[in-house]
């Protein structure tokens, strides 16, 4: 069996908000985001998609208290399990302007340091969601959208299966998919479903109702990650 995700960044696609069609979108099990994305936006895809949404913030979200996001889960600093599939959150971006939800490389070392010792106990995350990018993979040169080095070693160290990102728009022509060694280093901006297997398969008839639905015809999605 597999757990389908969508995930979410930076722009609220006309697809998933005004054109929004219930058939299209029956098979995702889990919602995604990463990042700088209004929380009507994610409320609206809680209700719509019925699925529970756990999220980290950009650093264009510093406006938006943690009241707005009823409903979902911000996992920033933390490992949360869905369904056996644990995920750890690293919000905000590299600090360029003293902004809120901006790290310096020693800060976000710090928080990523903690959350080591978090996966001593639960095992290592199969997903890490960040709104930045890890250096060196889908980051810019300018102070902005340089990706953090710490980021790159967690790959290298936790091996997950999916480093999912934000920050840097697809617009500006960078690579959106890089496999490096087991892990895929994604941007979904703006969505894209990702289709990954059930680290703990449930009984077959608490499952049966996910074989009658329908839409998974989707071209913006991922095969099944190994």
């Amino acid at each position: 069996m597999s757990i389908t995700i969508l995930a979410v960044a930076d722009q609220v696609d006309r697809l998933l908000y005004d054109h929004f069609r219930p058939e299209r979108w029956r098979h995702i099990d889990l919602l995604l985001s990463c990042g700088d994305l209004p929380p009507d936006y994610l409320d609206f895809l809680c209700s719509s998609l019925d699925v529970p949404v756990l999220y980290v913030r950009g650093n264009h979200d510093a406006a938006y208290g943690a009241d707005r996001y009823a409903g979902c889960e911000n996992v920033h600093g933390k490992i949360v399990t869905y369904r056996g599939l644990r995920i750890a959150g690293f919000q905000g971006c590299r600090r360029y302007n003293n902004g809120d939800l901006q790290y310096t490389e020693a800060e976000m070392r710090h928080i990523v340091w903690r959350t080591k010792l978090r996966a001593l106990r639960t095992g290592p995350p199969h997903i890490v969601l960040a709104h930045a990018p890890p250096a060196g993979y889908h980051d810019s040169a300018d102070p902005c959208h340089r990706g953090f080095e710490c980021f790159t070693q967690l790959i290298h160290t936790w091996k997950p299966m999916c480093f999912m990102h934000g920050h840097v728009h697809a617009y500006e022509r960078v690579e959106q998919v890089t496999q490096v060694g087991p892990t895929r280093v994604i941007n979904p901006y703006p969505y894209r479903v990702i289709e990954l297997p059930d680290p703990v398969p449930a009984p077959r008839a608490a499952r049966s109702h996910r074989g009658k639905r329908s839409g998974r015809g989707i071209a913006n999605r991922l095969p099944l990650l190994h």
